[in-house]
């Protein structure tokens, strides 16, 4: 055999060697996307069912036959989703997201699974991509674990996203204000109503440095319509 033949052989042997990775990369890559889009299908059909539960809420009595009947197939329907996305989630977490993480913690919330939805809070603020995400990221915790009754914990979560480094910009102080509102009504659901006056106060102090007009007029109407509840309740 010829020189020539050993490298036709040996250039015949690395494309195929190529070829064959090159396939197998290709083919992981769009399982890769098919995995993505499954789970992405499933959060959006989550989402919707969230929001014809909402819409049954408001538009029906709750108490009506035809209601509970409909809010328990919707329930049915969530936790077969959300039993879906989870298994998604765990199996391919390099795909996951901080909002797939978030949706998954309102809807184990939602069907009353507190273990499982505080889990999610935790993965979601782990997959926080930038500071103003962490930020909503660990308030949207804190609520929920006030809700739980974790009032000490969820202080320190919602002190933990106050402390997060953010630019002193406009976009921070209407996030901030808005904040110190969430965190002034989570006190007042447990008649703290001390810290509830303080956080309001602090929610005043930082709406005062929104510099664009209309952005500070939005954020003191909130305040203005918190402190105006505050007032009726205390004639």
């Amino acid at each position: 055999m010829q020189p020539k033949d050993y490298y036709t052989i040996i250039i015949s042997v690395i494309a195929l060697i190529v070829s064959i990775f090159s396939n197998f990369f290709q083919k992981a890559k769009e399982n890769q996307r098919s995995i993505r889009k499954n789970l992405s299908d499933t959060l959006e059909s989550v989402t919707k069912i969230n929001f014809e539960n909402s819409k049954l809420r408001k538009e029906g009595g709750s108490e009506e036959v035809e209601v509970v009947e409909m809010r328990r197939i919707y329930n049915s329907q969530r936790r077969i989703l959300v039993a879906h996305a989870d298994f998604l989630i765990l199996k391919y977490d390099k795909i996951v997201t901080e909002i797939d993480c978030n949706i998954m913690a309102g809807a184990y919330a939602n069907i009353g699974d507190a273990q499982k939805a505080e889990f999610y809070w935790k993965k979601t603020i782990d997959k926080s991509e930038s500071g103003p995400i962490k930020h909503m990221n660990l308030r949207g915790y804190a609520l929920f674990l006030f809700r739980q009754g974790k009032i000490e914990v969820g202080r320190s979560k919602y002190k933990e996203a106050l402390l997060i480094d953010l630019p002193d910009n406009d976009p921070t102080r209407i996030l901030t204000t808005d904040t110190y509102l969430m965190w002034a009504a989570a006190e007042k659901n447990t008649n703290n109503k001390s810290e509830e006056t303080k956080l309001i106060n602090d929610a005043i102090s930082t709406c005062s440095r929104i510099g664009n007009n209309n952005s500070r007029l939005q954020m003191e109407k909130r305040i203005k319509h918190v402190t105006a509840k505050i007032e009726t309740e205390q004639v």
